[in-house]
């Protein structure tokens, strides 16, 4: 396993041979109905997954840096609707979060929607940096992506990670790299009440999610993780989080072959 320094050289190293690209051109692609493409690997590997992606993508840079913090606090209701959605593959299914980018100190407000056509949608509004709770008129905008009972909706969970943007060279496709995963959940408790926070870090994971209007197994993402034998996989950080915190406690036969492991090798930090 490669050392922190190590790790860094390495990664800093594979991302000085990308062209870059700015937050403009990232902007100019409306991936905001897509296809997702989710896979996972070991971080060891992902300095040079990325020297494979050189010929065909180019990395987001901002403010002399291509790695960028990502903070997400995500909402759902008490009894856990959204999360259970999720895992019983109901159609339609939404996330709620606010999403927080510190390099330029600006926060969104998203919905995001599985439709029933497998397509993620996702809207959102720019919300004050320092909303903590879901206010009137962010509740009316939640309603309006077809959530009901919005003012209902509680703060389940952080989640903060470092990621790495790409676009490839015919602005077709977005892709993502998520790492240093660090979450800090809310607990219930046997009386179901949320007294306690447990904090987590999977810190030896990446989460790569390729982004298309429309899916071709033809992109050269697809390509790099079929010569690494990668398939995809179903994945969401949140419930991520949830299962983490809460594994023995909510519904979660779904994503144990995926996330078992993850848990085991999860840094719990109390």
């Amino acid at each position: 396993m490669l050392s922190s320094n190590d790790f860094n050289s390495s990664l800093a190293f594979s991302l000085d041979q990308f062209k870059k690209h700015d937050l403009v051109k990232a902007d100019s692609i409306d991936l905001m109905n897509r296809v997702d493409s989710k896979f996972l690997f070991r971080l060891s590997e992902l300095p040079k997954i990325l020297e494979e992606c050189v010929s065909s993508y180019s990395a987001l840079q901002m403010l002399k840096t291509c790695v960028f913090a990502y903070k997400n606090t995500y909402f759902d209701f008490p009894d856990y609707h959204l999360y259970l959605s999720h895992h019983n593959k109901k159609l339609n299914r939404n996330k709620v979060r606010f999403r927080t980018y510190p390099k330029t100190e600006t926060k969104f407000l998203e919905v995001k929607t599985k439709t029933n056509k497998g397509r993620t949608v996702k809207a959102r509004i720019k919300i004050p940096i320092e909303n903590k709770v879901i206010g009137e008129e962010n509740s009316i905008f939640i309603a309006e992506q077809g959530i009901t009972n919005p003012k209902t909706l509680v703060p389940m969970q952080m989640c903060n990670y470092k990621r790495i943007s790409l676009m490839d060279y015919g602005a077709s496709e977005r892709l993502t790299f998520d790492f240093h995963l660090h979450y800090n959940c809310r607990y219930e408790n046997s009386n179901k009440r949320f007294d306690k926070e447990a904090n987590f870090e999977l810190g030896d994971f990446v989460i790569a999610e390729l982004k298309q209007n429309k899916l071709s197994r033809e992109s050269k993402f697809y390509e790099i993780m079929r010569k690494r034998m990668l398939r995809p996989k179903g994945f969401s950080k949140y419930c991520m989080g949830m299962f983490l915190c809460q594994g023995n406690n909510l519904k979660s036969n779904r994503f144990k072959s995926n996330l078992l492991r993850m848990r085991k090798e999860a840094i719990y930090n109390g």
